[in-house]
C-alpha cells in the first residue's frame, strides 16, 4: 500500500481536497510516469490535497482567475507530497547538478506539508500556456531569478516571459511566493512559519 493510501483517513482529516472544477484542472505527474523519476512514485493515487490555509489561498486566486481571465484555468501537477517519496525525490538526484532542485527530507519540502504547489495555466481548451520549459525542466532557462537575462539572450521570448509573470501575478496576489530557480512552484508560506507548527505527512 503506498504512503497515501495508507494514511488516507489522517489526510480527510487534516488537509483540504481540491477537485477538477472550472478554474482547476489536475494533471497529478507523480501519479504518471511522465515525471524525472520515469516512474509512477505516487502508485496511481490522482487526489489532490493542501493545508487550509495554502488551499482557501488558492481558491482566492482561482476567484482572481475567473474575474480577470475567464478564458483561463489553472493546470496542477503536484501539491501534498509524502515525506517518504521526498526522500526517493532526494535520493535519485543527490550528487547530481541538479540535487538542489529537489529540498532533503529533512526537515522536509514544504510539498510534504501540503504548503507548496506546481502548477501552470491553461486555456480552456485544454491547451497550456509557454512559459518557455515544461514542468521540472532542470536547465536555468527555468529559473525566474535568470529570466531577465534570457530575455537579453532571447532564449526566453517576452510571450512566454509575461506568461510566467501573469501567472505570478495570480498567485502571489493572495500571499504565494514563487521559488526562484522553478517558475511553476509556489510555496502559501515562509518555511519558517511551516515548520513546527503545521501537519507533516510521512
Amino acid at each position: 500500500m503506498n504512503s497515501f493510501l495508507r494514511q488516507i483517513e489522517w489526510i480527510e482529516q487534516n488537509f483540504t481536497e481540491l477537485k477538477n472544477n472550472s478554474e482547476i484542472v489536475l494533471d497529478m505527474k507523480y501519479s504518471t510516469t511522465d515525471n524525472f523519476m520515469n516512474a509512477d512514485v505516487y502508485g496511481g493515487f490522482h487526489r489532490c490535497f493542501m493545508a487550509p490555509v495554502a488551499a482557501k489561498m488558492l481558491l482566492k486566486a482561482c476567484e482572481e482567475l475567473n474575474a480577470k481571465h475567464p478564458d483561463l484555468q489553472f493546470h496542477i501537477w503536484d501539491t501534498l507530497r509524502p515525506r517518504s517519496i521526498q526522500a526517493q525525490f532526494y535520493d535519485h538526484l543527490k550528487g547530481t547538478p541538479f540535487q538542489n532542485y529537489v529540498a532533503a527530507p529533512q526537515p522536509g519540502s514544504l510539498h510534504n506539508f501540503g504548503m507548496a504547489i506546481d502548477l501552470t495555466l491553461q486555456t480552456r481548451d485544454g491547451e497550456l500556456l509557454d512559459m518557455g520549459t515544461g514542468f521540472d525542466d532542470f536547465r536555468d532557462l527555468a529559473q525566474p531569478k535568470l529570466e531577465k537575462q534570457f530575455l537579453a539572450s532571447g532564449e526566453l521570448t517576452e510571450a512566454q516571459y509575461q506568461n510566467r509573470l501573469l501567472l505570478r501575478r495570480l498567485l502571489e496576489s493572495q500571499g504565494f511566493k514563487v521559488l526562484e530557480h522553478e517558475w511553476w512552484h509556489f510555496n502559501a508560506l515562509p518555511k519558517e512559519q511551516v515548520y513546527g507548527q503545521f501537519p507533516i505527512l510521512e
